[in-house]
């Protein structure tokens, strides 16, 4: 047997010989069931990336309302529970900010404004003298809660007006209490 006869039936070289050319690479079956694997991975995942946004807005707004009732509460202890002793309002994505006499309903008598818009501040005190419940009242009330913190701290909150189980309404931070999570 020659050398050529040897090297041409050595396997190695079968294998070689035997390969087509363009079968380097995936088949389109392949691509098709990766595309197909990656579809279904980010229609999972990709509600979950969204609602992380929609909690750090609540959770913002919660934090806001806290803020802006400890203010209050420095200014009480301090004996500054006039009128002109006013908290910040922070400027917070999907929600506004504002101060309601514990006497009202939210809607009637509610002091509400935006962080660089309406106001820069609102009063903590009404001119009685009384301090005010905070508030951070949603943008859209059919999305998110209403949090609100009263005159003696206690923190609740209104969940959303289309109800809890419905998937166009966050009820983040709310539990089934009305309680701040």
């Amino acid at each position: 047997m020659s050398l050529l006869q040897a090297y041409l039936l050595n396997p190695r070289t079968q294998r070689a010989l035997n390969r087509r050319p363009g079968e380097k690479g995936f088949s389109l079956i392949e691509l098709v069931v990766v595309i197909a694997v990656l579809a279904v991975l980010t229609a999972i995942a990709l509600p979950n990336f969204l609602g992380v946004s929609d909690d750090a807005a609540a959770r913002a707004a919660q934090q806001g309302a806290i803020t802006a009732f400890k203010e209050c509460q420095v200014f009480k202890a301090r004996g500054q529970n006039v009128v002109a002793s006013t908290f910040q309002l922070p400027s917070i994505n999907d929600f506004t900010i504002g101060a309601n006499d514990a006497s009202v309903g939210l809607g009637a008598g509610a002091a509400i404004g935006t962080g660089g818009q309406a106001a820069a501040s609102l009063a903590c005190f009404t001119a009685a003298g009384a301090i005010r419940e905070i508030f951070a009242a949603p943008t859209d009330g059919n999305k998110f809660p209403v949090f609100k913190v009263s005159i003696d701290g206690i923190r609740t909150c209104a969940r959303g007006t289309l109800g809890a189980g419905n998937a166009n309404t966050y009820d983040i931070g709310c539990d089934a209490n009305n309680n701040w999570q």
